[in-house]
C-alpha cells in the first residue's frame, strides 16, 4: 500500500541563513522583529506551511488554517512558533520529541478556534475582524487617550485602593 504525503514545505535559503548559530539577526519565528527580505520569505514560507498542516491535519472544521490567518496576528505568531518548533522536532536524532510537537499542535487548534469563535466567518473565506478588533480597537483607543491625557501613571481605578478588600 502506498500513500501521497505532502512534504513540509521546504526552508527557504533566505531563512536557513538566519537560524546559523551566531547570526545576531532577528529570529525568524519573531515576526514583529522582521523586515525584508527576511521578511517576505517568512510570510510566504508559513503560508506554504499553513496548507501543508490544512493538508495533512485538518481534519474538522475546527482544525482548519484559514486563508486570512495573517490578518490574525495571534494566529501568526503561533504558526510561527509551531512551524519552527517542527524543524526542531524533526531534526533531533531521535523520535521522542515528536509527541510533544503533536500536543503543541492540538494546543495551536485549541487557540484557533478560540481566536476565530464558533461558525468562524473566515473558514468560509469572509475574513470578518468584528467583534474582537472592535472591542480591541475601543480598548486601546481609551487607554491610548487616558495615557495621553494622564501620562505614564498608575492606572486610575487603582491609584486610592487599599491592599485589602472592603
Amino acid at each position: 500500500m502506498t500513500t501521497s504525503l505532502l512534504p513540509w514545505p521546504p526552508l527557504p535559503t533566505a531563512i536557513r541563513d538566519h537560524l546559523e548559530p551566531g547570526d545576531n539577526g532577528p529570529h525568524p519565528w519573531d515576526l514583529s522583529s522582521l523586515t525584508d527580505p527576511l521578511a517576505t520569505a517568512v510570510w510566504t514560507w508559513l503560508d506554504e506551511v499553513a496548507y501543508w498542516l490544512n493538508d495533512t491535519y485538518a481534519w474538522q472544521e475546527h482544525q482548519v488554517i484559514p486563508a486570512c490567518w495573517p490578518h490574525h496576528p495571534d494566529i501568526a505568531h503561533d504558526l510561527a512558533a509551531l512551524a519552527f518548533t517542527r524543524i526542531d522536532v524533526y531534526a533531533a536524532a531521535t523520535p521522542a520529541y515528536i509527541p510533544r510537537w503533536r500536543t503543541d499542535l492540538e494546543d495551536f487548534h485549541r487557540r484557533l478556534t478560540t481566536t476565530l469563535g464558533p461558525n468562524a466567518p473566515c473558514l468560509r473565506d469572509k475574513h470578518n475582524d468584528l467583534p474582537h478588533r472592535y472591542t480591541t480597537d475601543t480598548a486601546n483607543l481609551a487607554i491610548s487617550t487616558r495615557s495621553t491625557a494622564q501620562g505614564p501613571t498608575t492606572a486610575p481605578d487603582c491609584k486610592n485602593r487599599s491592599a485589602t478588600p472592603d
